[in-house]
């Protein structure tokens, strides 16, 4: 079974919080200090890693801001997540790579994931159907699947009306989803926009028991007590840029741990 719920319903009550702190470490956004280090990434986001670590209910790591260095990106990232498990074993990482594919290379997909970097948990795009999901499933993965993302124009797909139920494409996902999840009990979440509260409100209305992944907080100009309002307990609410890349300064890691305070004591407040 996933080690990801239990670690994250732990770790939540344990810190009265929801805050799952990403890491998108854009290089042309990174501290000069970093960028004049040997492996600017690494520097970067072990730094972040190390400061940020009291306030962190969850890590979410972009895996797109590694692959684009090739071996050099991809030993970051690894070196990242060792070091994640090794400072804070009890905080759960959910990588977020939004993978989608079939059958064999799903399976390859999931054995990397969850078997080489033993992440606790992964987003996937749900679009080629349920045989696209269940190998990661069967070895035994946390998924958070994209259901109704927070960027503007996820209207263009996720909002069509589909045929004969009448649903909104992101609410048929979602209803999917929680069926699968009868098979796969424990193991499947959703990824709802932050930009999108009354949405949030529906899909919680809607599916009591699934976990929430709700990026599009902060930066991307979600209300954090909105969202908490609507999305209960039982979700991650993400902040990346407004946390790791709000200054360029030296003491970046000072001042990521500030912000990631910040945020720490406003989800003290509202957490009930």
């Amino acid at each position: 079974m996933t080690s990801f719920l239990p670690k994250f319903h732990a770790r939540r009550d344990q810190l009265r919080s929801q805050l799952c702190i990403g890491i998108d470490p854009e290089l042309e956004k990174l501290p000069k200090v970093c960028l004049e280090s040997k492996s600017p990434l690494v520097h970067f986001s072990e730094t972040i890693v190390r400061y940020t670590n009291p306030f962190a209910v969850s890590w979410k790591p972009n895996i797109a801001f590694f692959e684009r260095f090739g071996p050099e990106g991809y030993f970051a990232l690894e070196h990242m997540v060792h070091l994640m498990q090794e400072v804070s074993p009890e905080v759960p990482i959910v990588m977020d790579a939004k993978r989608g594919d079939l059958a064999n290379t799903a399976k390859e997909y999931a054995k990397y994931f969850f078997q080489t970097l033993k992440v606790d948990a992964l987003t996937v795009n749900p679009y080629m159907g349920r045989d696209s999901l269940e190998p990661y499933l069967d070895l035994g993965g946390y998924l958070f699947v994209l259901g109704l993302t927070s960027n503007p124009s996820s209207r263009d797909l996720q909002k069509l009306k589909t045929e004969g139920s009448g649903l909104y494409l992101y609410e048929e996902v979602s209803d999917q989803m929680a069926k699968l999840s009868e098979t796969y009990p424990g193991q499947i979440g959703l990824v709802v926009g932050g930009t999108h509260p009354q949405e949030i409100q529906s899909l919680r209305n809607r599916h009591k028991d699934l976990c929430f992944l709700i990026p599009g907080y902060g930066a991307q100009g979600g209300d954090l007590e909105s969202i908490l309002n609507a999305s209960g307990k039982d979700a991650l609410i993400n902040s990346s840029r407004g946390i790791t890349l709000s200054t360029t300064s030296e003491n970046y890691g000072e001042v990521s741990k500030k912000k990631a305070e910040e945020v720490h004591l406003q989800m003290n407040q509202l957490f009930s």
